[in-house]
């Protein structure tokens, strides 16, 4: 059998590794750094190599951070699960975390692309089924027109339309919310908190109540 290392791992086995105040504190740190780039570029402007490498963390950061982002809100996850008393990390990690994906996400039409993504998914889904019956009789020749692409295409304009208006004001809501959350200014807050709650996490876990060694996680 192939292996492939790291991706022959068990989510249960990837969380084992997250659970560890190093790893977690070094995250933070990471998450931090990218959430609060902008104020650490104007503050690091002068100093000629910490400017540039600021400068280009505030580039790339926005694409980074969604990745890392993501990554924030699985050991949030972790934390939540096996620290009963990790409150404080857990909060900071996935409050981090969906700052940094909102960053990206909220520059798209959420509402629209889902619209779009449910009415293509139920229309493919639909020809699947009903594909196999167009030589049946009676129903046959009914079904030939249905699937004909000029049907195809009404039957999606139709879902576009109901998903949009059905799910379109959820969406757009926890899109605002997250322009909010990745506004420059709550950004920065976010990072700088991130930034010292890993730095305590690694240096004084206790005052955070973590428990050394963290317990294994389990997967629900």
């Amino acid at each position: 059998m192939l292996q492939f290392g790291v991706f022959d791992l068990t989510l249960g086995e990837i969380m084992v590794w997250f659970a560890n105040e190093w790893v977690v504190g070094g995250i933070l740190i990471i998450t931090g750094i990218l959430a609060a780039a902008w104020l650490l570029e104007n503050i690091t402007d002068p100093i000629p190599l910490l400017g540039t490498i600021f400068d280009i963390l505030v580039k790339i950061g926005t694409f980074v951070g969604f990745f890392v982002g993501i990554l924030d809100i699985l050991v949030g996850y972790v934390v939540f699960q096996t620290q009963p008393g990790g409150a404080i990390v857990a909060g900071v990690l996935i409050l981090a975390g969906f700052a940094l994906v909102m960053r990206v996400l909220s520059k798209f039409p959420l509402a629209f692309v889902f619209a779009i993504a449910a009415s293509l998914f139920v229309t493919f889904t639909l020809y699947g089924l009903l594909i196999p019956y167009v030589n049946t009789a009676y129903v046959g020749e009914y079904i030939v027109q249905i699937t004909s692409l000029k049907w195809m295409a009404v039957i999606a304009a139709i879902l576009f339309f109901f998903f949009y208006g059905l799910f379109g004001l959820i969406i757009n809501i926890v899109a605002l919310i997250g322009k909010i959350f990745s506004s420059t200014p709550l950004l920065v807050i976010i990072g700088l908190a991130a930034i010292a709650v890993g730095i305590i996490t690694i240096a004084a876990p206790g005052l955070l109540n973590l428990v050394i060694p963290w317990p294994a996680p389990t997967i629900t």
